[in-house]
């Protein structure tokens, strides 16, 4: 120690910076290893579970929208009558060609017999023994995952399996209300696949991940590049699932290998009651955790190069470092009361330039970052198409307003706003004529509005407008409601052509009607139905009860 003691300064700051980091790299790669392992298995089995979530909520969102397609195709009279089965053909084959999902279209007739179908397929057969008519015509019938047994050597191979199909059917009946037949569409579960490849590729430390659809009884009906499918798995993690809970845990899988399993049920969506089907996410325990051993040996890595390094710049910097430092420090402050907008160059060391400007690249890169922040909070607090903001802008802004409204004893109204018969708008004119209109209609409400008030977009020609009114809430709420009519009445020009339009409005007041943004919107849309009921046009007050009052305003 005392030989220590008698060499160099510089030579002692060198020693001493060395024998520091090398000890902090050491204590550092322990406890972060032990620490990030745990946290990072738990930000892993968090996000499986996530995209388990998102995978049955997807798969549920489509099966509900084509349920719908099917529903809403079977209201066709001529599908009902089965007269015109040439007009039928050319029906269902350009919808096949329009959502290629439907592989198969059929229109049945009482007996069974197809009438009609996709590129006259089966065209004349009977199948009034499958279940696509068995339970088709009885109601709405949305059968789980099969083979294509009458259809199979129809189509190509699909991962070199059979292609498999999902049924939707729908009975018919004429405008006599007699049963005519039966619609029945063959939905090709290659959909579901092109699902998991795309929607949920997986990145950053969910990469790699595989996406598992099981069946109500256990049989894997997807998986990764067709791993297990047909198989039936037994599961902890698929238990789970099949009791509603969404989560993550780790599970042995019949391999014998450990994965991290995230697992949700797809329990439907909306009115659709979904098909029993559970989605498990998996990720191998070693691939999950090889980030925290990839970080111990960087750490250690950049420990010791950092330790090498700094010795050799304390050696050699320890004489005339302390003055260039002074200075940027005093800098540094005069930068964070901003008198000056960057850091001066220093003379000295090369090291001292390199951190001024390194310290001037991260300020520009910390300003553009908060420029990109803000960006970003804009784009995920506003609509696209007309700019409004959206249902979350409307939780944050509904939040602070109704503080607000507390402090200052004054109320709040919130409109729910709908259009017309805005479809007849896209189907004469086309969408693009919508979203003119869309766009016309947030600027005429922008301009209705005060400065401090809100309006978004909800969906389609859904709108809220939330404003603060005072303490004689209803008066204002009703005067803002006419001015709003009054001005969407006036005619739109989209693509040279005049279109007219008109709105309804349901109005609930805070607190008269409830004091969350749920309750209120719940109120104003009841209150907008009865608007709708009354001939539309017009707007109606929530009353007390909960019961749409009779207050109202109509236009010509």
């Amino acid at each position: 120690m005392n030989k220590l003691l008698q060499v160099g300064i510089r030579v002692q700051v060198a020693l001493a910076t060395a024998l520091l980091l090398v000890g902090l790299t050491v204590l550092m790669s322990f406890v972060i290893g032990k620490r990030s392992g745990a946290d990072l298995q738990k930000q892993i089995g968090l996000g499986v579970s996530d995209i388990a979530r998102q995978m049955a909520d997807e798969l549920d969102r489509i099966m509900w929208t084509h349920r719908g397609e099917v529903s809403v195709l079977s209201t066709l009279s001529v599908l009902q009558e089965l007269e015109d089965t040439q007009q039928i053909s050319s029906i269902v084959n350009r919808l096949s060609r329009e959502i290629p999902i439907f592989t198969w279209i059929g229109v049945l007739d009482r007996d069974g017999t197809v009438v009609a179908s996709t590129n006259d397929l089966l065209l004349g057969a009977n199948v009034s023994q499958r279940p696509v008519f068995q339970y088709g015509k009885n109601g709405q019938f949305i059968g789980d995952v099969h083979d294509a047994k009458l259809l199979a050597e129809k189509f190509p191979l699909y991962n070199g399996e059979p292609i498999q199909f999902v049924d939707i059917a729908v009975p018919l009946f004429n405008k006599n209300d007699q049963f005519t037949g039966v619609l029945a569409t063959h939905l090709s579960w290659e959909w579901a696949d092109n699902v998991r490849k795309t929607l949920f590729a997986g990145q950053g430390i969910h990469r790699d991940v595989d996406i598992f659809v099981v069946s109500a009884d256990g049989t894997v009906l997807l998986g990764a590049d067709g791993a297990m499918v047909g198989s039936s798995l037994e599961l902890d993690a698929l238990q789970q699932a099949q009791r509603s809970n969404i989560g993550w845990k780790i599970s042995t899988w019949p391999d014998g290998a450990e994965y991290l399993t995230g697992y949700a049920p797809a329990d439907g969506h909306l009115d659709y009651a979904g098909l029993n089907w559970s989605i498990l996410v998996r990720q191998p325990v070693e691939e999950a955790l090889e980030p925290v051993y990839v970080l111990r040996r960087d750490i250690m890595a950049w420990g010791l190069a950092l330790s090498i390094i700094s010795s050799v710049i304390a050696w050699w910097g320890a004489g005339f470092f302390v003055g260039p430092i002074g200075k940027m420090a005093r800098s540094i402050e005069a930068m964070k009361r901003g008198e000056i907008e960057r850091l001066p160059d220093f003379d000295g060391a090369r090291e001292i330039k390199i951190l001024s400007n390194s310290l001037n690249a991260l300020l520009a890169k910390l300003t553009e970052k908060d420029a990109a922040l803000g960006q970003m909070e804009h784009i995920a607090h506003h609509d696209n198409l007309t700019g409004l903001g959206n249902r979350l802008a409307l939780d944050v802004y509904f939040e602070h307003a109704l503080a607000h409204a507390d402090r200052h004893k004054t109320q709040l109204a919130v409109m729910m706003l709908d259009l017309d018969d805005f479809k007849p708008i896209n189907d004469k004119f086309g969408h693009s004529a919508g979203d003119d209109v869309l766009r016309e209609v947030a600027k005429r409400l922008r301009r209705c509005v005060r400065g401090g008030d809100l309006v978004v977009r909800l969906g389609g020609d859904e709108m809220v407008v939330v404003c603060h009114v005072g303490t004689s809430g209803e008066g204002e709420a009703t005067m803002l409601a006419e001015r709003i009519l009054n001005d969407i009445q006036m005619p739109f020009i989209t693509g040279g052509n005049r279109v007219s339009i008109h709105m309804s409005i349901g109005i609930a007041l805070c607190p008269v009607h409830g004091k969350t943004i749920d309750v209120l919107l719940d109120q104003a849309d009841d209150a907008l139905y009865a608007a709708k009921a009354r001939g539309k046009n017009c707007y109606v007050l929530a009353s007390d009860d909960g019961e749409p009052s009779g207050s109202k305003s109509s236009l010509a």
